[in-house]
């Protein structure tokens, strides 16, 4: 069978499919948009409120000062442990405490700008993508298992677990010569430049999420229409797909290990929403998601050793609602914490005449 039958028959199951699909979204339109209320409920409750923020500073920090002052004190760290050039200081601070897509995003920045090249990109993206400590201790730990150390220990895994793989990829990596990074071909913006820039910045990054998030939402919620919401199989797909939903619905069984592993691997709505970021087209993203699997086992097995060293975070306290609750993550203590260190690195890193401009 030559190339061109072959892509005959690929271009002809494409459309089959999209027929179907099509036909499917018709005759299912009430749980296509119940999934779709519920992922902009997602999208209100938890996702913008905690995201956004931290979109915003992610595109200050790429455009200020702020990106410098970080990359002389963490720099070294970077080429000495993780193998990777200074510049990529922000990305890794920010991929461990901001929130999922913002590593990727910041990733993609850095190619786009050609401060790395694509192998380091890669070796980014596979440690880089991480829950932020307010979705797993507030909504998670707090609000679907009732224990504060059940979000903190998988907080703490996770860490651990991204830790780990970025100095193993920096391992193996140790042999290929490090290429430091280029001067930046624009200078740094002042403070009310640069903060327009991380606004339409965050607004752009926070559709493209939204987007995903609101489709597949509306998949799980067909798959529950046809399988029901108490098939284990289909749980484990929901959890696989998008990572909110997983945890919902797997907290009501108190199985701690396997919200570790979905947090870690973060569902395929994630990874899409990361890969999205990246114009590049020959860029391979198949070690991205191989790192999501393995992230997502290591941070399970930690996770288990964790509740054998601290049985208490395996203590499941449900309130009297019958379902569970997901508090809004503006007014949380670790967010406001999150935002006062990362406000005054960036104040600090400004000049006297940035300040004079500002007056």
């Amino acid at each position: 069978m030559n190339l061109t039958r072959i892509k005959k028959i690929s271009n002809l199951l494409s459309a089959l499919l999209l027929l179907s699909a099509a036909v499917l979204l018709l005759i299912c339109s009430d749980p296509v948009r119940k999934g779709v209320r519920d992922g902009l409920k997602s999208c209100a409750v938890v996702l913008i409120p905690s995201l956004f923020p931290f979109m915003v500073l992610s595109g200050i920090l790429g455009e200020s000062r702020a990106a410098e002052s970080l990359q002389k004190i963490l720099g070294p760290v970077m080429r000495r442990f993780f193998h990777l050039p200074a510049c990529t200081a922000c990305t890794v601070f920010m991929g461990l405490i901001g929130g999922y897509p913002i590593g990727a995003k910041m990733t993609a920045s850095l190619l786009e700008q050609k401060q790395i090249d694509s192998k380091t990109a890669v070796h980014l993206l596979c440690f880089c993508v991480n829950a932020g400590p307010s979705f797993l201790i507030t909504a998670v730990g707090t609000g679907l298992m009732g224990n504060f150390y059940a979000g903190f220990l998988l907080l703490c895994c996770q860490w651990i677990s991204a830790i780990l793989i970025g100095l193993w990829l920096g391992f193996l990596n140790r042999g290929r010569v490090l290429v430091e990074e280029r001067k930046r071909k624009k200078s740094s913006l002042p403070f009310s430049a640069a903060l327009v820039q991380g606004v339409q910045s965050g607004i752009q990054g926070m559709l493209s999420v939204i987007g995903y998030v609101l489709l597949f939402s509306a998949i799980i919620e067909l798959f529950f229409t046809f399988f029901g919401r108490e098939n284990p199989l289909i749980l484990l797909i929901a959890g696989l797909l998008e990572v909110t939903t997983g945890c919902i619905h797997t907290a009501a069984g108190g199985d701690l290990v396997l919200i570790g592993f979905f947090v870690s691997f973060s569902g395929l709505s994630v990874f899409f929403q990361a890969i999205s970021f990246f114009k590049e087209k020959d860029f391979s993203f198949f070690p991205f998601f191989l790192s999501r699997v393995v992230h997502g086992m290591i941070t399970a097995i930690l996770v288990r050793i964790g509740i054998l060293l601290f049985p208490q975070t395996a203590c499941t306290v449900f309130s009297n609602f019958s379902h569970p609750l997901i508090p809004a993550f503006s007014q949380t203590p670790t967010i406001a914490v999150l935002l006062i260190v990362l406000c005054a690195v960036f104040l600090l890193s400004l000049s006297a005449r940035n300040y004079r401009r500002l007056d």
